[in-house]
C-alpha cells in the first residue's frame, strides 16, 4: 500500500498536471516540489514492483492467497490512485476534451479537441489536437456523462470521475479473471497476481485512466457469462467491450465460434449461429443509436497510427529501411515505413484470424489472448499498455507463463520506461529516479537483513497471509 500513497502523493509534483485549468488544485509545481515528487514516485513505483515480483516468486512456489486478501491486496495498492493527477500519460485530457466536444453536440468523428479552444483543449498532446476520437462511441459516452456532471471548467474533478470508471472496469476484470482461473482448474491466486496486480494495471489503467480498464472488465465479464453457458449476456458484454475500444471484438469472434461449437448437429449450431449474430448487432445498432454518435468511429479507429510509437517493430523497420535507402540514394517509393505497417496489419490480421479459427480447441480465453497479441506485436501503433488486451485473458489459462523471469522484468522495464509526467525525460526525473531508486534499494536491503536475522523462511508450501512476508 505505501509504494502506491507514495505514486499518488509524488504525481502532484511529476505527474501529467494540466496547465492553467480554472480549479487548479493540481497546480503547475516548482522546481523543489517536482524534484520531491519525482523522488516520491519512483520510490513507490519501486515498492510496488519489488512487491510485486517478490509476491510472484512466492505464488510460483506454492503460496497460495484467499480471496479476502486478493481484493485487499488490490484496494490497498488501487485505490491510493485514486486523487492523484494523471500519471504515465496525458491521454485523459483528450478524453475530457471528446467529452466536452460530444456533450455540445459536436462530431467527435469529425473535429478534434482544438476546435473546443482554451485551457481544455491545451491539455490535449499536441499529436491529437486535430484528430478525432479513435475510439467507440461507448468509450465518448462515458467521457460525455463524465462532463456533463462536472462541467468543462473542472478538469481536475473530469479526471478524478474518468478514474472511478477505471476502477470499475479494474474490479470488474479482477472478479472475471478470479472466476476464470478458478474454472479452468487454479486457484486464482496467480491469475490474480498476474492481470489486476500487474504493476502495468495499476500505472496505465489506473494512473493513466486509460479506457482498456473498461474495455478489458466488460470484455472479461463477457468471456465469464458465455463460459456459463449465458451467451446472450456474454455476447452483449463482449459487443459492448468492442464498442469501447474495438480490438475486443477478436475476443467475441472466439467466445462466438465456441459456443457454436460446443452444440451438437448442424441446426443447432446453424441456430446458436444466428442468435449470437442478432444479439451481437442488435447490441450494436441498439446502443450506437442511444449514444447518438453515428458511426463515424469505424472510419477513426486507424487514428493512433498517425503518432510514432518506438514499441511497433513494422514502423521501426519501415523506418530503418526508409534511412538506408536515403543513404544510399535508392529511390524510396513506395514509402518502406508505408509499406511495412500494411504488411505489420495485414500480419496481425492474419494472426488473430488463425486463433480465431482455434477457439474451438484452444478455449475462447486462450484463444482471444494469442489473437490479440498477435494483434499488438504487427500493429503500426503500440503501447505498452497494449500488451494487456492479450495478457489479460492469457493469465486465467496460463498465468505461470507470465510469471517467467524475463517476462516478469519486461515488466518492469515496460512501467520504467514511460515517465510519470506523460512527456520525454527531464533533469528533475533522473535525479528523481537516482534518489528514489536508492532509497528503494536501502530500504530492500534492511527489510532482507531483518528477515534473515529473524530466521525466517517461507515453508515449500505456504498460505499467503501465513507467510512473515509483508508487502508495502
Amino acid at each position: 500500500m505505501w509504494g502506491s500513497v507514495l505514486l499518488s502523493s509524488g504525481a502532484w509534483g511529476a505527474g501529467a498536471l494540466p496547465r492553467g485549468v480554472p480549479d487548479g488544485i493540481w497546480g503547475v509545481p516548482g522546481p523543489a516540489l517536482a524534484l520531491i515528487g519525482a523522488t516520491a514516485t519512483y520510490a513507490g513505483l519501486g515498492l510496488l514492483l519489488w512487491s510485486w515480483w517478490r509476491l510472484g516468486t512466492l505464488l510460483r512456489a506454492g503460496a497460495v492467497m484467499s480471496k479476502r486478501r486478493q481484493w485487499l491486496t488490490l484496494g490497498g495498492w488501487a485505490l491510493p490512485l485514486l486523487p492523484a493527477p494523471a500519471l504515465f500519460s496525458m491521454d485523459i485530457y483528450s478524453y475530457v476534451a471528446q467529452g466536452a466536444l460530444a456533450g455540445r453536440s459536436w462530431n467527435v468523428y469529425e473535429m478534434g479537441p482544438s476546435a473546443l479552444g482554451g485551457p481544455l483543449a491545451a491539455n490535449v498532446p499536441e499529436v491529437w489536437q486535430d484528430s478525432p476520437a479513435p475510439y467507440g462511441p461507448l468509450s465518448v459516452l462515458v467521457s460525455r456523462a463524465v462532463v456533463f456532471v462536472t462541467g468543462e471548467h473542472h478538469v481536475v474533478a473530469a479526471v478524478v470521475l474518468h478514474r472511478v470508471a477505471a476502477l470499475a472496469g479494474l474490479a470488474l476484470l479482477a472478479w472475471s479473471v478470479q472466476w476464470l482461473a478458478t474454472r479452468s482448474g487454479g486457484d486464482g491466486s496467480g491469475a490474480w497476481w498476474a492481470a489486476p496486480l500487474n504493476p502495468l494495471v495499476l500505472a496505465h489503467l489506473v494512473g493513466g485512466a486509460h479506457n482498456e480498464a473498461l474495455m478489458l472488465g466488460l470484455m472479461m465479464a463477457g468471456l465469464v457469462a458465455c463460459r456459463s453457458g449465458r451467451w446472450v449476456l456474454g455476447v452483449v458484454l463482449l459487443t459492448c467491450a468492442t464498442l469501447v475500444k474495438a480490438p475486443a471484438a477478436v475476443a467475441l469472434g472466439c467466445a462466438a465460434l465456441v459456443a457454436v461449437a460446443g452444440q451438437t448437429g448442424w441446426w443447432r449450431r446453424l441456430g446458436r449461429a444466428a442468435g449470437i449474430l442478432l444479439a451481437a448487432v442488435g447490441t450494436l445498432v441498439l446502443t450506437v443509436a442511444l449514444c447518438g454518435l453515428g458511426w463515424g468511429w469505424l472510419d477513426t479507429i486507424r487514428t493512433p497510427t498517425h503518432s510514432y510509437t518506438p514499441m511497433s517493430v513494422t514502423t521501426d523497420v519501415g523506418r530503418l529501411l526508409r534511412w538506408i535507402g536515403t543513404e544510399a540514394g535508392w529511390v524510396t517509393t513506395p514509402d518502406p515505413v508505408t509499406v511495412m505497417r500494411t504488411l505489420g496489419t495485414l500480419a496481425g490480421l492474419c494472426g488473430a484470424l488463425y486463433f480465431l479459427a482455434r477457439a474451438p480447441r484452444l478455449g475462447a480465453e486462450r484463444a482471444a489472448a494469442l489473437g490479440l497479441l498477435a494483434l499488438v506485436v504487427c500493429a503500426p501503433a503500440v503501447q505498452g499498455w497494449y500488451l494487456l488486451w492479450g495478457a489479460v485473458p492469457l493469465a486465467t489459462v496460463a498465468w505461470g507463463a507470465l510469471a517467467d523471469t524475463r517476462i516478469k522484468t519486461a515488466v518492469v522495464v515496460l512501467v520504467l520506461m514511460v515517465m510519470p509526467s506523460g512527456r520525454g525525460p527531464t533533469v528533475t526525473d533522473v535525479v528523481g529516479i537516482v534518489l528514489g531508486g536508492l532509497a528503494i534499494l536501502l530500504w530492500v536491503a534492511w527489510t532482507s537483513q531483518r528477515t534473515r536475522d529473524a530466521g525466517l523462511q517461507p515453508s515449500p508450501r505456504p498460505s499467503y497471509g501465513e507467510v512473515p512476508l509483508r508487502f508495502p
